[in-house]
């Protein structure tokens, strides 16, 4: 199976030109793009429902012990956690600011809301990934923070 070195389409063996873009078609195959390349291991459903689990909140222990050899649901631990941690933090703000008068209660707890409703829709994401058995790291900070292994690995 070939892929297009301009475009990353995928090219049948006989084609000279993509028909995607238009390019011409090299004599060595070119690699599949990094942006399209997907997992080649094969994952279990059990590994797939337990890494649903890392996003469900406190349900994030259940798969950080029980699978601690899976590569596959650690690295979903990993981004789940950071959720998670990420929530209790909001809960702890919005809590603590709600006794400000007026500000605390009508300013704030918008604010708060607006957060809680993002960390659901990155949450929904990481299901997504999961169910799909792809590593992807959550938007924003799935790359460049991993508060699990900053906090507990060496």
């Amino acid at each position: 199976m070939s892929f297009c070195s301009k475009c990353g389409a995928q090219l049948n063996p006989d084609d000279r030109f993509c028909q995607s873009c238009g390019a011409p078609v090299n004599a060595e195959p070119a690699a599949r793009p990094a942006a399209a390349r997907v997992q080649t291991e094969e994952i279990s459903s059990g590994d797939k429902w337990l890494s649903v689990l890392a996003y469900c909140g406190p349900l994030v222990f259940v798969p950080m012990f029980v699978r601690q050899d899976s590569d596959f649901v650690q690295y979903h631990v990993h981004q789940g956690f950071n959720l998670f941690v990420f929530y209790v933090a909001l809960m702890l703000g919005r809590w603590t600011l709600g006794i400000i008068p007026y500000v605390g209660t009508y300013f704030f707890r918008y604010i708060f809301d607006i957060a809680s409703i993002i960390i659901g829709v990155f949450s929904i994401i990481g299901i997504v990934n999961s169910l799909r058995g792809v590593k992807r790291p959550l938007p924003w900070f799935g790359s460049k923070l991993d508060l699990l292994k900053t906090w507990f690995h060496k």
